[in-house]
């Protein structure tokens, strides 16, 4: 059984975890981040969500299949790798465009951004898809 103070607290937390997990996702091809620590970050959050509330209580409202997750996640960074080889280059290269946006300025597009992201989805699909299996057990 958990107090109000924790379940209010978690309330608060989760949207900024989310958000940093996000965060963490979008600056890791340049800066410290990327796809696995920002999938850590959301699994941990709602592995915070499921020990503070209840695996019942989570389900009545949130309640995504973990191993579609993965499974998009891995078609999607298994895609990205052989996606050069298509275009005659080396497995796994990596491919940089600089786009002027009007409100943005320059920006840049990064290939390895959408390997990053289905490494944030491998990471979410896995961890949350062994914990709510842990968790189904023991109810």
């Amino acid at each position: 059984m958990t107090t109000i103070i924790t379940k209010t607290i978690t309330k608060i937390c989760i949207p900024l975890v989310i958000l940093f997990s996000i965060s963490l996702l979008l600056a890791g091809h340049n800066n410290p981040g990327g796809g696995f620590i920002g999938g850590v970050m959301f699994a941990s959050v709602i592995s915070l969500m499921y020990v503070v509330f209840g695996l019942k209580y989570v389900k009545t409202f949130f309640n995504p299949d973990w191993g579609k997750w993965f499974g998009f996640g891995l078609t999607l960074a298994s895609f990205t790798a052989f996606a050069a080889m298509i275009f005659g280059h080396n497995f796994f290269r990596s491919a940089v465009e600089f786009v002027h946006l009007p409100l943005f300025g320059e920006i840049e597009l990064v290939s390895a951004g959408l390997f990053d992201l289905g490494v944030y989805f491998v990471v979410i699909g896995s961890l949350l898809f062994i914990f709510k299996n842990v968790g189904d057990d023991n109810e």
